[in-house]
């Protein structure tokens, strides 16, 4: 009877600790953290559309937090005016497309307040109140929020990347730079035992079997001419304005808005996506299920 007794209670935990934190989402908070003022400009175009992908299912309030310029080590080097590119992607998305409660916090200025927000938000969770943290940029603003919270709180808590280079670049700096911190394997290791929920989806980019969202321009037509994209429900002008952030990412002939990519992960549960993925939630608004 007693070995009965922890089976169940086992059982119990197990089932609460994996439908604390959803995918698709379903219900608690978001925080966001990205980079986008050093090294590449996919940010530009990736913050506008995540903000754009989370507001077609009406989850404004739920994006707690997003800490953006998250490449906390310096800016505009190898991107002149890059953490002027991210404001206008953060802020002018924020309006946009309905952001009113969410703390949209410049991390390179701001370091410490970031990281206290963010575990401020960790602390909060719970199996009712689970908390979701996309790493959309270096790994060492996350990392220094969740070894700074409640451990105990980390089963309610899920962090998703795609990207190795985002998961490795605090310690693999660029020969001009001098920095280390924390990586996605260092995270792994320190905080997976006690509870935290790490996934490491698909490249974004794209993949052997999968287009990506890095991706030939014409692929992005369907956003320059939104015919099907309701000019009702976000602030007049909100499409044209996301294309034209698409246009100051541009790498050649490709967009990259890749880092949107985890929120139609988020979103779906799809890891191998194209531009089709983030046409399809835009062109059918609504709450979620």
């Amino acid at each position: 009877m007693k070995f009965y007794s922890i089976s169940i209670a086992f059982f119990i935990f197990t089932l609460n600790s994996a439908f604390s934190q959803t995918i698709p989402f379903s219900k608690g908070r978001i925080v966001i953290s990205s980079d986008g003022n050093e090294h590449d400009e996919d940010d530009w175009a990736a913050t506008p559309m995540s903000l754009a992908l989370l507001a077609a299912k009406e989850l404004q309030d739920d994006l707690v937090i997003y800490s953006f310029s998250d490449h906390t080590w310096g800016s505009n080097k190898e991107k002149p005016g890059a953490d002027g590119q991210m404001r206008e992607s953060a802020f002018i998305g924020a309006k946009n497309f309905g952001f009113k409660k969410t703390k949209f916090i410049e991390a390179s200025t701001a370091p410490n307040y970031a990281v206290i927000e963010i575990t401020l938000q960790i602390n909060k969770s719970s199996a009712k109140d689970p908390l979701t943290i996309i790493a959309a940029g270096p790994m060492d603003v996350v990392g220094d929020a969740i070894n700074e919270a409640d451990s105990t709180k980390l089963k309610h808590v899920r962090l998703i990347s795609h990207s190795v280079w985002n998961d490795e670049h605090a310690d693999k700096p660029y020969e001009w730079e001098k920095h280390e911190g924390w990586t996605w394997a260092e995270i792994k290791e320190e905080f997976e035992p006690m509870g935290l929920q790490l996934d490491h989806i698909s490249d974004q980019n794209g993949g052997e079997d999968y287009e990506g969202l890095k991706t030939d321009l014409s692929k992005y037509d369907w956003l320059k001419n939104p015919t099907n994209l309701n000019p009702k429900l976000f602030e007049k002008d909100s499409w044209t304005w996301l294309y034209s952030r698409l246009v100051a990412a541009q790498k050649g002939e490709e967009f990259d808005p890749s880092d949107a990519g985890m929120i139609v992960y988020l979103l779906t549960g799809n890891q191998k996506n194209s531009p089709q993925n983030l046409k399809e939630i835009l062109e059918n608004p609504g709450k979620m299920k």
